[in-house]
């Protein structure tokens, strides 16, 4: 054999194995990419954490149907979460949502689908009803706020807008984009 088809063999060689190596290192890559799996690592049904403040007292209930934790970014992801936020001078206050999403550090909980936040009154009949979507909760301001449309019921007035801001410790709703109010009549006029 010459030596231009000897040095010719070698290079198709090297090209083949580079080519070779090139692939088997994308092949690798590509499943240690899906070995960062988003399947989480526990679950639990029927969850239920309190929250107790530095008094001993509860600050707060967090229910959902089932809950599972996601190992990546140690977030919680809820399915029909229920939400109670007990308020020092007044009766709790409830939220529900068909899924949700508590932060690492259990500072924020994003709730989606439909969803529900609402005050009992004095006699167990609901003094306050807001139906939305999209709702983030911040728990250590005590405060949740929603972008989207909302329907805010009490005993005599209906209001629709978009975006609300609740204020838990002041017992105070904002509407950012005002629509319509209506007011019912009392029975007894």
């Amino acid at each position: 054999m010459s030596g231009r088809l000897i040095l010719f063999l070698l290079l198709a060689l090297a090209a083949i194995g580079s080519g070779w190596l090139m692939n088997r290192a994308v092949q690798t890559d590509v499943a240690l990419d899906a070995g960062v799996r988003l399947d989480p690592d526990y679950y639990m049904e029927d969850f239920t954490t309190i929250t107790m403040g530095e008094d001993g007292v509860p600050l707060n209930k967090l229910y959902a149907v089932y809950m599972e934790h996601n190992p990546v970014d140690d977030t919680l992801e809820l399915y029909e979460p229920k939400l109670e936020i007990f308020r020092d001078s007044n009766d709790p206050l409830f939220i529900t949502a068909e899924k949700g999403w508590v932060t690492n550090n259990n500072e924020i909980i994003l709730l989606r689908g439909v969803v529900r936040l609402w005050e009992a009154g004095p006699n167990g009949d609901v003094a306050l009803n807001v139906e939305t979507s999209e709702v983030r909760v911040l728990l250590l301001e005590e405060y949740a706020e929603t972008d989207q449309n909302a329907t805010i019921v009490t005993k005599r007035t209906t209001v629709t807008g978009r975006g609300v801001r609740a204020h838990f410790d002041e017992g105070r709703l904002e509407i950012l984009f005002h629509e319509q109010t209506v007011i019912t009549q009392p029975d007894n006029i």
